[in-house]
């Protein structure tokens, strides 16, 4: 894990600020600032040019990490292997453009209820655009193992503009309209920090050789490229569809709502972010060098360690959950469970650790596809069953339960596969610490100030699950960080 814990330790550093950035943004001031109406449309955008953006990718960003390798050639450019990628996507962004204004002129309500997310749908092609882009060059540097970039200009450069966007909105009152352009433009900006980086390091070749080594895979890269395709956009369809189902069901107020809340949520899954992208082209490389007991290490480590810290981050947030509607608007409370089931869902999704990029670089990368193709009409029918019944805690629980069945089926796979079965006795520990912190801090005397309250029931829960997380020594990298942590404030004696 030396090469993982080096670039996940850089790319998580990243992540936390982003999940500042991120609290201030959405968790203070776009529910106290803006109308449920415009948290909707600001919702529902992301969902539609996330979902259009898998579809115009066409699964290049897996085929780039899984055949780097088979290119890298620092000399000539990699044969140009970049230069070729960006080519494919142009004509798959013709292609997408044409099926995108086609639709919207001939379904111009089908889209939305809202008349105002209908005046704003255009922005969703803009925004595909970028996000395919920067999907391609993260997906580049991810294989050249320099994955931190991506964390960086995503969660910490363009969370800042946005902070930046919603200040201005808030400080000099212009109108929605105005805000919105300037959203997408922040959303746009990382896209060309990319571009011009690469640039500037000569990583395209503008004349690339079409050698042998394009003959030779490109009818596996083309199979790559499908099944990634299916896999890219059933599984983001599975985490944005509850968002447009609700409007679809609802209307746009509560897919605010919903936006808002789950956001709290998707802090769960936070780390997985950052180890997922860094190990994807560790384990990319190690299947391609035969390396299995190194890829059996990766997913152990990594779903050991995520569960520990999805533990710890879901109890801290339910701990306080209470607390988090002094914070925003209180008319958001009626997505008080949407925390909960989205929070769980992406628990399990940590639980499983890097499964995902195991099954998607080795030979059996097409399960992964015939996976989430499963769970893709699941998750659409669990939410015309549950929205009916709980309405936006109902869309939450079909997304929980998609995301549980899929790793579960993960999980049974890469036994039977490759015997790999991470799960031993320290999962139940990591439960029982979890129990005990979780209960101690909850039943503290509620304070009189939220934001004490806040920091005294945090600060015990902290204390406990760290201190018996590290006192019965579950997870080496957990304990390792520790003491590097402890030993810079003088609490240990370093190692010599």
């Amino acid at each position: 894990m030396g090469i993982i814990q080096k670039g996940s330790s850089l790319s998580t550093a990243y992540l936390i600020i982003g999940i500042m950035l991120g609290f201030v943004t959405s968790g203070l001031l776009l529910p106290n600032y803006f109308t449920e109406e415009q948290n909707g449309v600001i919702t529902l955008l992301s969902s539609y040019y996330l979902i259009y953006s898998q579809l115009a990718l066409i699964g290049l960003h897996t085929t780039v990490i899984r055949f780097y390798p088979h290119f890298k050639n620092d000399e000539n450019r990699h044969h140009g292997f970049l230069t070729m990628m960006s080519l494919v996507i142009a004509f798959s962004l013709i292609l997408f453009s044409f099926l995108f204004f086609t639709s919207q002129y001939l379904y111009p309500n089908f889209f939305g209820n809202s008349p105002l997310f209908i005046k704003h749908y255009w922005l969703v092609f803009p925004l595909t655009v970028f996000t395919v882009y920067f999907y391609l060059f993260d997906a580049y540097y991810s294989a050249s193992l320099k994955g931190s970039r991506g964390f960086f200009l995503k969660d910490v450069i363009q969370r800042i503009l946005i902070l930046i966007a919603v200040v201005a909105f808030i400080v000099w009152k212009f109108n929605f309209d105005r805000f919105i352009l300037i959203y997408c433009a922040a959303v746009c900006v990382p896209t060309t920090i990319f571009m011009i980086t690469l640039l500037r390091e000569k990583q395209f070749a503008f004349k690339p050789s079409l050698n042998h080594l394009y003959a030779d895979n490109w009818k596996y890269m083309t199979k790559v490229s499908g099944y990634s395709l299916l896999l890219g956009i059933s599984w983001v369809a599975i985490n944005n569809l509850d968002a447009i189902m609700i409007e679809k069901m609802l209307d746009m107020k509560q897919a605010g709502i919903y936006g808002r809340n789950m956001f709290f949520g998707i802090l769960v899954s936070i780390p997985y972010r950052a180890i997922h992208k860094i190990s994807s082209g560790v384990i990319s490389n190690s299947f391609k060098e035969g390396d299995l007991a190194n890829v059996k290490s990766v997913y152990y480590k990594s779903s050991l360690n995520l569960t520990i810290i999805g533990a710890f981050i879901l109890g801290g947030i339910w701990l306080n959950i209470e607390n988090i509607y002094h914070i925003i608007p209180t008319s958001y409370e009626a997505g008080k469970y949407v925390i909960l089931f989205i929070g769980l869902g992406n628990f399990f999704m940590m639980m499983g650790g890097v499964n995902t990029a195991v099954i998607s670089f080795s030979p059996y990368y097409r399960w992964n596809t015939i996976f989430v193709g499963i769970l893709l009409p699941l998750v659409v029918v669990n939410n015309l069953i549950f929205i009916p019944i709980w309405q936006i805690t109902g869309a939450a629980v079909a997304t929980a339960l998609s995301v549980f069945l899929y790793n579960l089926m993960m999980y049974i796979f890469l036994i039977k596969k490759y015997k790999l079965q991470p799960l031993n006795i320290k999962y139940l520990f990591v439960f029982l610490i979890s129990a005990i912190a979780f209960l101690a801090a909850r039943y503290i005397p509620i304070m009189g100030s939220f934001i004490l309250d806040i920091l005294v029931r945090s600060t015990c829960f902290t204390l406990l699950f760290c201190g018996l997380t590290f006192a019965f020594k579950l997870s080496t990298d957990i304990n390792d960080v520790a003491n590097i942590v402890l030993s810079k404030v003088g609490i240990v004696k370093k190692n010599k």
